[in-house]
């Protein structure tokens, strides 16, 4: 299945290689990373890749048979074996953000010799809990702010089991609208818009691909979504990684919760690690502090 990639940054031999694996499922963040951390591209080779099913690579032919977790994870260690090959490098650095820690977990797992570091943002741990966890934070919130329409509304939907709505992926739209209203994706709500425009905005980003996004995204949600809450406990089945692993968190992220991440890091053996906690911002928290962010990267490399 043809799949999209940007590589952008210095064409010296010494630039390390920077991975990005986007969140979703499905939601293709090359906007986004462009407009607020294309400073990245000054010292990294930044590669962008539209996950199948994502952005520039939904075809809207997929099916189970075709886009599936364990397909993405098969993806992404072929794209780094690849990338190795291209730019003569030894290992890449792993960027995740938010599902895209779920792949960067899983492919450091399975080729950590391939990998130089494992950088996690938004760090997801235990997908079912997480979920859990954000549906009673933004009921709770509803409720102290006297927001009855929201309350109606999350009363409605119903708590998630296993990660997922009664309702199906609808049912994580509606969530995350609330959620987003009351600061739990971004520490400004305001900012959530403003980064959801760099995706329309972006320029270098084909029109057909833009009007498709929100399908593409849809449909890798519909197909990957429910076994992610089945299946996705790290801090269960991953206790060890053999890579240099560094977290970014955002102390108002209420969708990949703070005190997930601080259990599982706390109690992963790994050869180094690091844990950055930004306290003014949320889920988004890379573009939210891109300064920030860059210097931790650079922390990476020593």
């Amino acid at each position: 299945m043809p799949q999209w990639i940007s590589v952008r940054g210095p064409q010296s031999a010494s630039a390390p290689v920077l991975l990005f694996l986007h969140g979703g499922p499905g939601g293709a963040e090359y906007g986004p990373r462009r407009k607020y951390l294309r400073s990245l591209e000054q010292d990294w080779l930044v590669v962008d890749w539209d996950q199948r099913g994502a952005g520039r690579s939904f075809r809207g032919d997929e099916t189970a048979s075709t886009l599936s977790l364990d397909r993405l994870v098969d993806d992404a260690n072929e794209l780094v074996g690849w990338l190795c090959r291209e730019t003569g490098r030894e290992k890449v650095t792993v960027v995740g953000h938010s599902f895209g820690t779920v792949l960067g977990v899983l492919l450091a797992q399975r080729a950590p010799e391939r990998l130089a570091a494992y950088v996690g943002t938004a760090q997801v741990v235990n997908w079912a809990l997480q979920e859990e966890r954000s549906y009673d934070w933004t009921l709770a919130e509803a409720r102290r702010r006297g927001h009855s329409k929201a309350v109606a509304a999350l009363e409605t939907l119903g708590r998630p089991a296993q990660g997922a709505y009664a309702v199906g992926v609808s049912g994580v739209e509606v969530q995350r609208r609330w959620l987003g209203t009351f600061g739990g994706v971004s520490a400004d709500p305001r900012f959530l818009m403003r980064w959801a425009l760099s995706i329309l905005t972006c320029g270098s980003y084909p029109l057909r691909a833009k009007l498709r996004f929100t399908k593409g995204m849809a449909r890798s949600m519909e197909l990957i979504w429910p076994e992610l809450g089945r299946r996705i406990d790290f801090a269960r089945d991953v206790p060890r990684l053999d890579v240099p692993v560094f977290v970014f968190a955002g102390r108002t992220d209420h969708i990949t919760d703070l005190a997930q991440i601080e259990g599982w890091f706390a109690a992963l053996q790994a050869p180094a690690k690091r844990l950055e906690i930004v306290d003014q911002a949320g889920h988004l928290n890379l573009f939210e502090a891109p300064e920030r962010f860059r210097a931790f990267l650079e922390s990476t490399r020593q």
